[in-house]
């Protein structure tokens, strides 16, 4: 009778009803009547009536465990099969004299059952021992054969469990294959003898195993045949390590080694690589899948000449099998280390012969020859083969490897200046990644940023908004709201936010380096750019463009190394930055053709404006409007605030026109802003002229009595309405977010612009009030949405009515007083004391 693993014991301990045993033949059930004779508990011979306590019960069968009363079920302790399972701490103390490795190893193999321990126990294998050896004389030992004789299988079902033994999971597929009578199965599993492994093989189907020391004794040699098919249904179930055990385990070394070969990975490391080699039979190691192991342990030995040589003698000693698909295997790892050397030719051409067909290799084949096209500067061949890659890992139904070579096209879109192109593979790929967080993050993340580079801002802060604190990003997140702020022209809150804590990611050091380097730039630290800039060399052409744009280097050289890796995004920002007639025309078509249109807030695309441009060009330049907060207006990768302009009347003539939209007669615009004037349409004219100097481009058309804006306008007032026409909550909460009391609409032209400020307060307004509706009762936001309606409208009862609410509804007694006292000041004030 074996020892109960010490956390069951303290289980077992703290019960005080009853005890219900496992299902499950063997010592378990000694140790259990045992602990119940000690406590004084009878062992039941059938289930427990309603109401007794203080019992155990050892149910034979499933089936019997149906009876027990609905109020022991509850309350009772029904143990499972998994609860008696020891944990590596009780393993290694019931097994001091064993060296810790032996114990961990024959922990994985036997998966610590009582059975199997009180076997080990009785035997008392040499501790000098390998752990397959102490193993091997288990199988054999009469101690074995006397402690599981509890646990085996009756006359009737031992041929089953027998033939079953042949396999170390059983699936349905595998049960099939091993052509065995279904209902045996069931008997089995009724019975105990079957016991589910479905947590540590999670999948579609059942899985089941017999206990692991059982299972060797029951069939210590499996018929050839009968592993070979269970192996086969097992591989296709996708359980690689158990089929490769079941051939080990027959004898049937060439198809285990050729399993071996197909599944094994330079990521499973030298370790594992070097174990999987050494169990190889001496006679095979000189065959092809034995020397295509060897060059794979060889490259994770860093040995890359070692791993070719392997590669080689492999693919020559599989010449005489053209269409054996372990050619595929070998060629596309041979690649990988041609491509390590700097072989290009001959990496492309193994990739190509191993990309044939609909494989899992040729979909990696194709992957990697995508991969170092993109190096070698061959962008549309390396895009072909993303797209043949996915396609190829789709049909497979490898969503992993799928959503790998679709990130790997975004990217490469990406770096060429195709935005657009780039949305659909970064958006799919967040898609196939969604059981896996914090990858389907980093696509969203890669897609907010080409959303930030086509100016789509709205979109990229919902992507940001969807990366948790969970996704451990906070670093990446940082960055691309760092680069939304500089591309919205707020540069130092861009510097603020990249002056987070250093990380430890030598791809992110280098990308927030390079932002450092262009804030610094924009607001005039030479020296600053120039030291943040040292840290971003590793980022190839856009860190020599920023050295170009610094001064450092010339813009001639970065514009041919753009040309020749087909980098768009950098091609028009350094044409610009040049700003010839020629390149200011072929920065402006790449503009439009891509959607590149960040790079319209930057300075050098002021020179785009020169002269009168034509409405195409205009279309390119939104006036940006904002009214909440003291008065900014942004054009062409400047913002101007009040004292930028040479009058107040001015500012209020371009916020009256911006605001209004469509015509706006001349002359009531002159007599609105100059009644005193002895000749208004002058002034008028006057003001102008001097928006045109300011912005160096005429903003205003003056034809026919009317005045109209050339250039379309943006507000968060248009923002403001269409969020609350769309009854767009996450968007209107995004608008509403920055906003903080006291709310001051165009507080600097109170008198200039009074229409427009009632305008802009009623819709500020009703968007609060929106806003504040569509939070829960209890969520602070609807707190804080109430206090900015109370701050814009004091006398807004009903919102601090809602306010007190708030507050009492959370306990916050003390503060609910408080408003309530405001309200009833507020409700005086209202009705004249």
């Amino acid at each position: 009778m074996g020892p109960l693993p010490s956390r069951l014991v303290d289980r077992l301990n703290a019960q005080p009803r009853g005890v219900v045993a496992p299902v499950l033949p063997g010592v378990t059930r000694g140790a259990l009547r045992a602990w119940a004779a000690a406590r004084g508990w009878p062992d039941l011979p059938g289930p427990p009536p309603e109401g007794a306590r203080g019992w155990l019960w050892c149910p034979a069968t499933l089936t019997d465990l149906r009876a027990l009363p609905a109020g022991h079920a509850a309350e009772a302790l029904v143990l499972s099969p998994a609860d008696v399972q020891f944990s590596p701490d009780d393993w290694a103390a019931a097994l001091p004299h064993l060296p810790p490795e032996t114990r961990s190893v024959l922990l994985g193999i036997l998966g610590g059952w009582p059975d199997d321990l009180a076997a080990l126990q009785a035997s008392s294998p040499d501790p000098a021992a390998e752990p397959h050896a102490v193993l091997a004389a288990l199988r054999h030992a009469p101690a074995t054969r006397a402690v599981l004789a509890p646990a085996w299988p009756p006359e009737a079902l031992e041929a089953t469990a027998r033939r079953l033994a042949a396999s170390p999971l059983l699936t349905p597929g595998v049960v099939a294959a091993l052509g065995v009578d279904p209902a045996s199965v069931q008997a089995l599993l009724d019975g105990g003898w079957l016991l589910p492994a479905g947590l540590d093989h999670p999948g579609p189907e059942p899985v089941w195993q017999l206990p692991g020391l059982l299972r060797r004794v029951l069939n210590p040699l499996p018929e050839l045949a009968a592993a070979r098919a269970a192996a086969h249904a097992l591989e296709l179930a996708g359980h690689d390590a158990a089929a490769l055990e079941t051939l080990e385990a027959a004898g049937a070394w060439e198809d285990a080694l050729r399993l071996l070969a197909r599944t094994a990975r330079v990521a499973q490391g030298e370790a594992a690589l070097r174990a999987a080699l050494q169990r190889v039979p001496p006679a095979l190691r000189a065959t092809p899948p034995a020397q295509y192991l060897a060059g794979l342990l060889a490259r994770s030995a860093r040995d890359p000449d070692g791993a070719l040589e392997l590669y080689n003698a492999a693919l020559t000693g599989l010449d005489a099998s053209p269409g054996d698909p372990l050619r595929g295997v070998v060629a596309n790892a041979r690649g990988v280390v041609r491509a390590m050397r700097g072989d290009a030719p001959g990496a492309l051409a193994d990739f190509e012969s191993a990309a044939q067909g609909s494989s899992l290799t040729a979909g990696e084949a194709h992957h990697n020859r995508a991969q170092l096209l993109i190096q070698t500067g061959r962008h549309a061949e390396a895009e072909q083969s993303l797209r043949r890659a996915t396609t190829v890992f789709r049909a497979l139904g490898d969503a992993e490897r799928e959503a790998r070579s679709l990130g790997a096209l975004g990217g490469l879109q990406f770096g060429r200046g195709l935005l657009r192109e780039a949305t659909g593979p970064y958006a799919q790929a967040a898609a196939l990644l969604a059981d896996r967080p914090r990858e389907a993050a980093l696509a969203r993340l890669n897609l907010a940023e080409v959303h930030a580079m086509l100016g789509d801002e709205a979109t990229a802060e919902t992507l940001l908004g969807t990366v948790t604190d969970q996704d451990a990003l906070d670093g990446w997140v940082r960055r691309l709201r760092a680069l939304l702020a500089l591309n919205a022209g707020r540069t130092e809150g861009a510097l603020d936010l990249l002056s987070g804590p250093r990380s430890e990611d030598p791809s992110l050091q280098a990308e927030t380096a390079l932002l450092r380097a262009r804030a610094h730039r924009e607001l005039g630290d030479a020296e600053a750019a120039a030291g943040a800039l040292a840290e971003a060399g590793s980022l190839g052409l856009r860190a020599d463009l920023e050295a170009a744009l610094q001064g450092a280097q010339e813009l001639d050289g970065v514009i041919e190394a753009a040309r020749q890796e087909e980098a768009r995004l950098e091609l028009a920002t350094a044409l610009l930055a040049r700003g010839g007639e020629a390149d200011l025309q072929e920065a402006l078509t790449l503009i439009r053709a891509h959607g590149l249109r960040t790079l319209l807030h930057a300075r050098a695309a002021t020179a785009l404006l020169a002269g009168t441009p034509g409405a195409p060009t205009r279309e390119l330049f939104p006036l940006r409007v904002q009214t909440v907060g003291p008065l900014q207006v942004q054009h062409a990768g400047r913002t101007y605030g009040l004292a930028d302009f040479p009058t107040r009347k001015s500012a209020a003539l371009l916020l009256t026109l911006a605001l209004a939209g469509g015509l706006q007669p001349r002359e009531a615009l002159a007599e609105r802003f100059w009644p005193d004037a002895k000749n208004p349409l002058a002034s008028l004219q006057t003001a102008l002229y001097h928006l045109r100097a300011l912005f160096g481009t005429p903003l205003i058309s003056s034809e026919r009595g009317v005045l109209t804006l050339l250039f379309p306008v943006e507000s968060d007032l248009a923002d403001l309405r269409d969020a609350l026409g769309r009854q767009d909550r996450a968007r209107l909460e995004r608008l509403l977010h920055p906003l903080t009391a006291p709310l001051l609409v165009l507080p600097e032209l109170p008198h200039e612009l009074a229409e427009e400020r009632a305008q802009v307060e009623r819709v500020l307004h009703d968007a609060l009030r929106s806003h504040a509706e569509a939070q829960a009762g209890a969520d602070p936001r609807r707190r804080d949405a109430l206090r900015l309606l109370i701050t814009a409208d004091p006398l807004d009862l009903d919102s601090r009515e809602k306010l007190v609410q708030w507050h009492e509804a959370r306990g916050e007694l003390d503060a609910a007083r408080q408003e309530r006292r405001h309200l009833e000041d507020a409700r005086r004030a209202l009705h004249g004391g």
